[in-house]
C-alpha cells in the first residue's frame, strides 16, 4: 500500500507522538484507548468488515449465530486497535513490563529450552494473530537473540520507525537484501528466528488444507528448516485482558525427513495450519480476519438463490456447472495441485455449490427489499439487516451462515437478495435474466437472455445468451436400460411431450393441449410410434384430468406422469419424468409456455417441436424467443394442429439433418467467456 509523502508525514508525526505519550500512560489505560480506537475502525472501514465477516462465515459456517458473528468481528478491531497501541509502546517496553503483563503458559519454556539445546538454532513461525509484535520483543528481553523476518509495505518513513521500535529491545529485523543468507547465519549462530507466516501465499505458494479449504501459503519458514536442520516451534501470544498476554511455545512441527521437497514442504505447511486453526478456533476475535486467506485459493464456492421456481434453479445450477468447467480450464496449469491427493484432508471437489430457498415474510417485503437494493450506495454494509426483517428466520439463517465467492441468482424475486447478501460478505453477485429493480447494472455479472432486449452495445458485465441456461447433464445407459425395461418399450421409436400450462402474461389452452395430443395419437399410428408424456406444476387441473381421460388406456402411451396429483406412472418419483423422457424420446415435443424447458431440451441434442396456443401468440417474450429458436433452426415450431405433421416430418429425417444440435455450442462460448472472467 503506498501513500503520499503528505499522507505518510502526518501519519508519522501521529505515531511518534502517539508513542511519546503512551509513555507516561498506564498500560491498562493505553489499551482501553486502544479497544476504542478498534470500535472506531469498525465503523470506519466497512470494506474491510466485510472482508473479515466473508472470512469468518468461510471458516466457521453455521458455528455461529449472526449475532455471535458480529460480537467476533467486533472483538476483532478492539483487540487489534489494542495491538497498535502496544506496537506503540514498544520503545518503553522493558524486562519489568514484559515480567508484569506476559506470562509463559506450562511446558512452553521446556520446550524452547529443549529445542534450542540441540544446537541448530529455532525458526518461530507464527500469524497476525495475538500481539504478534510482542513475541520477538518478550524473547530478546529474555536473552534469547532473534532475528525478525519482515515484509516490507509502501511507507518507508512508517516501516524505518517500526524497524527501530523493534530493535529498540535487542531484536534485529531482516527486510533488504538477501534475507535468507541473514536468517541462515542466524541460526548457525543459535539464535532464533521468527517469521510470520498466515498471509495468502499467492502462485508460489503452497497448497494445504485450512479450515477445510486449500489455502496458499508462503514455504519459507518450512523451506528454511528443511535446508538447515533447524527446528520449527508454532508460537503465539493470546491476549488474557487488557494489556495481560500468554506467551504458548508449541511442540516442534514434525516435518517428514523422506520423499521429495515438495512433499515435504507441503506437509510441514500442513502441520503448521492445523495447529493455527486449532488456535484461531480457541481464540477466534485475536486473528486478524482482515486480509483474503483464500484469495489464490484453487477451491472456490457458489451459492444458488433458489425461489422454489423449477426452471429458475435449473438455470442457475446450468450456470454453475459451466462455471466449474470454466475453473477446471483456468486450474489446468496450476503446479500447486500436484500431489494433493497425498495430502490428509485435502478436498476432491475444487468448486462447491450449495443452494438457500428464499422465502420472504410477506408480498410487501419483497417489494421493500427491491427499492432498498435499488437505491442503497454500491457495496451497502447493512444489508445483512434489512434481510433479516424481510426473509422468515428460517430463510435468513441459512443466508447468514453460509459464504461464498459467487451468488447466483435466477427471476426477479431473489436479485435484491443476491446483490445485498454479496455486497455483505465481499462475494460477486451474478444474475440470470434483465433486472430492472435492481438494475443489471449493479450486479458484477448480468447473464441476458436476447428476448429480454439485453442493453446494446453490451456493457463488460453483461453476456447475451440465447434462450434459457439448461444443465448439462446426461442420464447414464444404466439408468435408461433400466428405465426401458420398466416401460416395455419396443425397438420402435418413442415421442416425449412435455405439457406445460399459464405462465404471467400467457394462457395455455386446454383445446392446444387437446389439438397437439391428437396430432401425436395420429404421428404415433403412422410411425409404430409410442409416447411418454408429462405434465408440469403449472398444467391446470382440467388439462392433467382430460390426458387422463384420454392417454391412460391409450395403449401407445408407455408413460403418463401427472405432476400435481403425484402421479409417477411406472417411475419411481416424478423428479424422474424429465431425464427419462430427454433420454429415451427421438423427438421432443414442449408446449411454447416454459422457456427454461424448451432450451433443456434443445441443450439434451434431440430434435425439439415447440407449438403456440393462441393464448400464446399475444406474449412477445414468449413468441419472440421461440421464433428466434426456429429461426436458428434449434427448434420447429408449429401450430398445436400440425405438430404431428411437424414430428413425422422431424422423424423421417437423417440423423445429420436433425434440427436441435445446435445448442451446446451457444453453451461452449458461455464457458469460454466464464474462463476469462472468472
Amino acid at each position: 500500500m503506498k501513500a503520499s509523502f503528505f499522507t505518510e508525514s502526518i501519519l508519522y508525526s501521529l505515531a511518534r507522538g502517539l508513542s511519546a505519550a503512551l509513555r507516561v500512560v498506564p498500560p491498562t489505560w493505553g489499551t482501553g484507548f486502544g479497544s476504542g480506537v478498534g470500535t472506531l475502525a469498525y465503523w470506519m472501514l466497512p470494506r474491510r468488515r466485510t472482508v473479515a465477516l466473508g472470512n469468518l462465515k468461510s471458516a466457521f459456517g453455521g458455528s455461529y449465530s449472526p449475532g455471535e458473528y458480529q460480537r467476533i468481528l467486533k472483538g476483532m478491531f478492539r483487540h487489534f486497535g489494542m495491538t497498535l497501541l502496544e506496537v506503540a509502546r514498544i520503545p518503553w517496553i522493558d524486562r519489568a513490563y514484559v515480567d508484569r503483563w506476559v506470562q509463559m503458559a506450562p511446558g512452553s519454556r521446556e520446550h524452547l529450552e529443549e529445542t534450542l539445546a540441540k544446537g541448530r538454532g529455532v525458526i518461530f513461525i507464527t500469524g497476525h494473530f495475538g500481539n504478534w509484535e510482542l513475541i520477538s520483543i518478550t524473547g530478546a528481553l529474555h536473552g534469547y537473540p532473534t532475528l525478525v523476518l519482515a515484509r516490507e509495505q509502501g511507507w518507508p518513513k512508517l516501516n524505518a520507525l517500526l524497524t527501530r521500535y523493534r530493535e529498540s529491545a535487542g531484536c534485529r529485523v531482516v527486510t533488504k537484501g538477501f534475507p535468507i543468507r541473514e536468517l541462515i547465519r542466524g541460526l548457525e549462530e543459535r539464535r532464533v528466528v521468527g517469521i510470520l507466516s498466515d498471509q495468502d501465499g499467492g502462485r508460489n505458494g503452497v497448497l494445504a488444507p485450512f479450515f477445510k479449504r486449500l489455502a496458499s501459503t508462503a514455504p519459507g519458514a518450512i523451506a528454511l528448516s528443511l535446508n538447515t536442520g533447524a527446528p520449527v516451534l508454532p508460537i503465539f501470544m493470546v491476549r488474557r485482558k487488557g494489556p495481560a498476554h500468554t506467551l504458548y511455545v508449541g511442540e516442534p512441527l514434525k516435518i517428514p525427513q523422506e520423499g521429495s521437497l515438495q512433499d515435504r514442504i507441503q506437509a510441514g505447511i500442513a502441520a503448521y495450519l492445523e495447529v493455527l486453526e486449532e488456535t484461531v478456533r480457541r481464540y477466534p476475535a485475536q486473528w486478524l480476519w482482515l486480509h483474503r486467506r483464500w484469495k489464490s485459493s484453487p477451491q472456490r464456492r457458489v451459492l444458488i438463490f433458489s425461489d422454489g421456481k423449477a426452471g429458475h434453479r435449473s438455470q442457475a445450477i446450468a450456470l454453475s456447472q459451466r462455471m466449474e468447467a470454466a475453473w477446471k480450464v483456468r486450474l489446468q496449469r496450476d503446479k500447486r495441485l500436484n500431489g494433493l491427493n497425498r495430502l490428509k484432508g485435502s478436498a476432491k471437489s475444487l468448486m462447491k455449490v450449495e443452494t438457500v430457498e428464499v422465502v420472504f415474510r410477506h408480498p410487501l417485503a419483497r417489494v421493500i427489499l427491491r427499492l432498498v437494493a435499488s437505491a442503497v450506495p454500491r457495496r451497502f454494509p447493512f444489508g445483512d439487516a434489512w434481510l433479516r426483517w424481510t426473509l422468515t428466520p428460517d430463510s435468513y439463517r441459512a443466508l447468514a451462515a453460509r459464504s461464498a465467492d459467487w451468488s447466483i441468482s435466477c427471476g426477479s424475486s431473489t436479485a435484491a437478495v443476491n446483490l445485498l447478501w454479496a455486497w455483505s460478505v465481499g462475494s460477486k453477485a451474478i444474475h440470470i435474466h434483465r433486472s430492472r429493480w435492481p438494475s443489471w447494472s449493479r450486479f458484477a455479472l448480468s447473464l441476458i437472455p436476447g428476448h429480454d432486449r439485453p442493453p446494446q452495445p453490451a456493457p463488460a458485465n453483461v453476456l447475451m445468451i440465447d434462450g434459457a441456461l439448461a444443465p448439462l447433464c446426461r442420464t447414464e445407459g444404466d439408468q435408461l436400460q433400466k428405465w426401458r425395461q420398466i416401460l416395455q418399450l419396443s425397438n420402435g421409436r418413442q415421442i416425449g411431450l412435455l405439457v406445460g400450462g399459464p405462465a404471467r402474461g400467457l394462457t395455455l389452452e386446454p383445446a392446444d393441449v387437446e389439438r397437439t395430443v391428437r396430432g401425436l395419437m395420429e404421428a404415433a399410428e403412422k410411425l409404430n410410434a409410442e409416447l411418454l408424456v408429462t405434465s408440469s406444476r403449472r398444467t391446470p387441473p382440467a388439462v392433467e384430468g382430460w390426458l387422463q381421460q384420454v392417454l391412460g388406456n391409450y395403449p401407445r402411451c408407455r408413460l403418463l406422469v401427472l405432476v400435481n396429483r403425484r402421479e409417477a406412472g411406472q417411475l419411481q418419483a416424478t423428479e424422474e419424468a424429465i431425464p427419462c423422457l430427454f433420454g429415451l424420446s427421438q423427438v421432443l415435443v414442449v408446449s411454447g409456455d416454459s422457456i427454461s424447458m424448451v432450451s433443456e431440451a434443445v441443450e439434451s441434442g434431440k430434435p425439439v417441436v415447440s407449438f403456440l396456443g393462441d393464448g400464446l401468440r399475444t406474449a412477445t417474450k414468449y413468441h419472440r424467443f421461440l421464433q428466434q429458436m426456429d429461426f436458428q433452426g434449434r427448434i420447429k415450431l408449429a401450430s398445436p394442429e400440425k405438430v404431428g405433421e411437424a414430428v413425422v416430418s422431424v422423424i423421417a429425417r437423417t440423423p445429420n439433418e436433425v434440427r436441435g444440435t445446435k445448442q451446446s455450442q451457444g453453451m461452449d462460448s458461455i464457458t469460454e467467456f466464464l474462463t476469462q472472467w472468472l
